[in-house]
Formats: C-alpha cells, structure tokens, sequence
C-alpha cells in the first residue's frame, strides 16, 4: 500500500551491498510519477525561502527544497557547471530519477501535493515542463536593489561564496560575460537575467504560470496565499491558511546597507526591469 511504502523501502534499503539496495529502490520505485508539483521560482534572495516555508504550511503539501543533489548529483558543486537546462536535456533516464525521487518523497510525508524551491530552476522551465507537463510555477520577484544589497552581504560573509564565480549562485544564460570586479553591478545584471528569463518562460503558460511580489506577500500574507494556494488548486479556506500570519516585517536594510554610489550603478544598470516592474519612480 502506498501508506506502507516508506518503511518498505527503508527496509530494503538497510539490505547489505550497494547493489541491493540499488534494486530494491528501483524495484519499489520502477514507474513512480509525481503529480501537478509546484514549484516555487525566483532569482537567489528574492524572498523564495519565506514563500516556500508559508506555503508548505498548507497541510496538503509536502516540501522538499532545495535538493540541489537530488537535481543535480554530478554537476551540482562544479564552479563551471551551466545552470540552464533546456527541453533536450530532460533524458529519460534523468526524468525518471527525478520522479521516483521527489514521489518517494511525495508518499513518505503521506501528503497529496509536493512543491520545490530552487532558484536554479527559474532558468530551467523548458526543462521542467517536458520533466512534469502538469506542473505549476510560482515567480517570487522582489526589488532588484534589495537583490543585490543581500547577494553583496551573503558574499561578503562566506569565504567560499568568494571564490565561486557568481558567488555561487544561480547562473543565468551566459553568465561568463556578466562576471564584474564590481559586485554590485555583477549581482545587477544576474537579477535581471534570471527575472527576464523566467518571465519570458513563464508567462506562455497561462494559467500555470503566476508572479507574487516579495513586498505583497509581506504586506498582506493572507490575501497573498489565499490566492496561491488557489492557484495551485489546494484548499484555500480559513482551515488552509491557519499557518500564514496575518502580517510579516518586509526587510528593507538594503535601503541602508546600500551605498549611495551602489545604489545609483544598480539603478543606472537595471533601470529597464526596475520601471517594468514598477519600482523606480
């Protein structure tokens, strides 16, 4: 029964020798597929954490984020990997992995929905749809110059962040070129990529694709996941959004920890997006 399949398969899996239990995963799991996953988007710290973690709040759903291995095992800590994955790249093999994993999971918190926040996968939604053709995508936007004001603290505190290209994160179709000394610009025009590509991608799958700004879901959370849970096709009455509070701090400390000459060169650099979506003046 699918209620006895998790500790089935830990028993299997606690059989001596690799071999059987690699059978025992594939014997269990031949054929498994997940249904109608949500999947929470967005460029690196845009607020995808909060809205994943309010969102699993919904006692339907089981949240597995990031599995960045479970995604990528080989490629996932190699500096140079390319992060965009496009339709060709979902092999079948690589499509069935990701389904028996993510369906595994699926069945083992006995939840009915599964949803997934991984940033890189805002640069990979031809690859997702061909992967799970019913799938659902929530694009978590926030202000550019909040952005890059956390990707400049997150690097500025992680020795490894420093050596990585990107700081590590999420790498937007060719990012090679967008490599700065200046960090602030580096970090402005990888928001820009990583939004204008997900937007791109996303707003051709009418009604399973939806934007939330950061700063809205803040301001009136309730309203907010009422309406994505909704869009999700999950229960959204009172019951559904006893987790989400009724009000939460936006943070804002880019507004100081920015340097006037920062601000202006992201300003300067992402005028276009920033106007597109309303937030210069």
């Amino acid at each position: 029964s699918v209620a006895a399949l998790p500790d089935a398969l830990h028993d299997l899996l606690r059989s001596p020798g690799r071999s059987v239990r690699s059978l025992a995963w594939r014997a269990l799991h031949r054929g498994a597929r997940l249904e109608r996953p949500i999947f929470v988007i967005g460029s690196p710290r845009s607020g995808t954490t909060l809205a994943v973690d309010l969102f699993a709040t919904h006692p339907d759903v089981a949240n597995w984020s990031e599995a960045g291995r479970v995604w990528d095992p080989t490629h996932y800590d190699d500096p140079e990997a390319e992060h965009v994955w496009r339709a060709e790249d979902a092999t079948p093999a690589r499509v069935a992995r990701l389904h028996r994993w993510f369906e595994w999971y699926r069945r083992s918190q006995r939840r009915t929905r599964f949803v997934n926040k991984h940033p890189r996968n805002s640069l990979r939604i031809p690859f997702l749809l061909l992967a799970f053709p019913d799938a659902r995508f929530i694009h978590v936007i926030r202000d550019g110059r909040g952005v890059v004001s956390s990707v400049l603290e997150e690097i500025r505190r992680s020795e490894r962040r420093q050596r990585l290209p990107m700081g590590g994160f999420a790498k937007p179709a060719g990012w090679r070129q967008m490599l700065r000394d200046d960090l602030a610009l580096q970090s402005a025009l990888q928001w820009q990529a990583i939004v204008r590509t997900a937007r791109a991608e996303g707003a051709p799958l009418g009604a399973a694709y939806t934007e939330v700004r950061y700063e809205t879901l803040c301001a009136v959370p309730r309203e907010t996941y009422r309406a994505l849970f909704h869009f999700a096709g999950l229960r959204s009455g009172d019951a559904a959004l006893a987790g989400i509070p009724a009000r939460l701090e936006e943070s804002e400390g880019w507004r100081h920890r920015l340097t006037t000459a920062d601000r202006a060169r992201i300003e300067r650099s992402a005028a276009g997006l920033l106007n597109e979506l309303g937030y210069l003046p």
